[in-house]
């Protein structure tokens, strides 16, 4: 039997910690983070090693670099595909003790929505900064984007942590075709894109719509409104459950905020999306077939090189693209195998430089830098000033990748800058035994002057920083 990354939280590190409180975790891995062994701090020497862990990781830093130096270039590669990396304690000790890795959707809405969302920012950042696994936790950011789901609609705090764990989580470099089949029966995505208001009576297109131009074809996929229409009327009665099980008349009965299939609901005519047609009478069949048909269709395959491309060279390759593209294909939708080639590229090397989104920005600081955090409150107001509060995009498309959307946050990161350098950030510190510039110059008798002050800022956000 196998089970999920959150249902191995749950039963593994909660059940043995299940007395300790947040805090108390968040000690016990600082401590062990204060006395873990890293590598000696010093500049990156090979620019092409350092591009490609800065494209493929949140961040070049001198344990990753060690780590790619002892496999070899292509087992690394191999490895980080696989997501196979064991999980550092202390970065386990600290996820045991969120509730909302913790705890089922509907346990959740006894929570406050802000501390859910503040719990659910704190475990992508500690992820993003910690794992090992580092290219599974780039496509999380990347497909978190792509299934986008704002945290603040409806009761979308409570639903996100489900999707995010066994969902993306779960796919993020397997299959997208099973990943797309699922979050089609995602509440958080049901309830954001306003599926539970579809109904043979009124057709709600909202889902239809994003299903077919964000999550799968693309805005140019070659789809019309009538096969907007269509897949709506596919969709009717895709629900969320809200009934108590007491009162629920199927057995065996289903928790409250799980998917429910509402056939009174349904329209159960014959329908033709992109030239098939759909037989009346099919049931929840009808948006099964729907997802097949899309998951299949060329365009998907085509939209989805281009995303992926774009992520991680920061420009179109209309070459590369296809190779990603024939990838899809002929592995079954496989995301690895669409990744494996774009790592291997020469687009990656030879490429412009790509200005970090804030959370690459901030989680490559803390990386370079073997800072310990907690990623809580204080890193998050950072987030937010440079505008990339996690999971509070309110559009279906998700946190832009294009430069231009971020090219007016650069007096907010020095800011991050200095204020990192010199501890101004609660719970967050750069080991200065990992930074000798730092050492040298918070050792030196005379005091911290303005001088030396912008130079420790200015190597904290420096061009590698800014850039990948």
């Amino acid at each position: 039997m196998s089970i999920s990354r959150r249902e191995a939280i749950i039963l593994g590190g909660a059940a043995a910690l299940a007395a300790a409180s947040t805090a108390g975790c968040g000690r016990v891995a600082t401590e062990v983070r204060r006395r873990k062994k890293i590598e000696p701090w010093r500049e990156p020497t090979d620019p092409k090693t350092t591009r490609l862990l800065d494209r493929m990781t949140f961040g070049w830093s001198a344990d990753e670099e060690a780590t790619y130096v002892s496999l070899g270039h292509q087992a690394y590669i191999d490895k980080q595909l696989k997501a196979d990396f064991e999980e550092p304690v202390d970065l386990n000790f600290q996820l045991a003790g969120l509730d909302c890795l913790r705890m089922q959707s509907a346990e959740l809405m006894d929570i406050q929505r802000e501390r859910v969302i503040f719990e659910l920012q704190c475990a992508a950042i500690l992820r993003a900064t910690y794992s090992p696994n580092q290219l599974k936790e780039r496509m999380v950011d990347f497909w978190s984007n792509h299934f986008n789901i704002y945290s603040e609609k409806k009761d979308g705090a409570f639903f996100k942590s489900a999707e995010e764990e066994d969902i993306i989580r779960e796919h993020a470099l397997g299959s997208f075709k099973e990943m797309a089949t699922k979050m089609s029966k995602c509440p958080a995505m049901l309830l954001y894109l306003d599926n539970e208001q579809n109904a043979k009576e009124h057709p709600n297109e909202n889902y239809a719509r994003e299903l077919l131009e964000l999550h799968t074809l693309g805005i140019y996929g070659g789809y019309s409104q009538k096969d907007i229409q269509e897949v709506a009327r596919c969709l009717t009665g895709w629900k969320v459950e809200d009934r108590h099980m007491l009162s629920q008349k199927q057995f065996p009965p289903v928790a409250q905020g799980s998917f429910r299939f509402d056939a009174k609901a349904h329209d159960d005519g014959m329908k033709v999306v992109l030239g098939h047609t759909i037989p009346a009478g099919g049931g929840i069949k009808d948006g099964e077939k729907v997802l097949e048909i899309v998951v299949n269709h060329p365009s998907t395959s085509k939209y989805l090189a281009k995303k992926l491309v774009m992520f991680f060279t920061g420009s179109r390759s209309d070459s590369l693209e296809r190779v990603v593209d024939q990838a899809y294909r002929t592995s079954n939708g496989n995301i690895a195998a669409m990744v494996r080639p774009i790592l291997l590229s020469e687009e990656l090397n030879t490429g412009d430089p790509i200005i970090r989104r804030p959370l690459d920005f901030i989680c490559a600081a803390l990386r370079r830098g073997a800072a310990i955090t907690d990623g809580g409150p204080d890193i998050q107001r950072y987030l937010r000033k440079l505008g990339q509060p996690m999971y509070e995009w309110p559009m279906p498309d998700g946190y832009p990748v294009d430069q231009l959307s971020w090219a007016n946050t650069i007096l907010p990161r020095w800011q991050f800058a200095y204020d990192l350098s010199f501890g101004k950030i609660a719970n967050t510190t750069i080991r200065a035994e990992a930074m000798p510039l730092i050492s040298k110059i918070v050792g030196e008798g005379s005091g911290l002057t303005p001088e030396r002050m912008r130079l420790l800022a200015s190597h904290i956000a420096a061009p590698q920083f800014q850039y990948m």
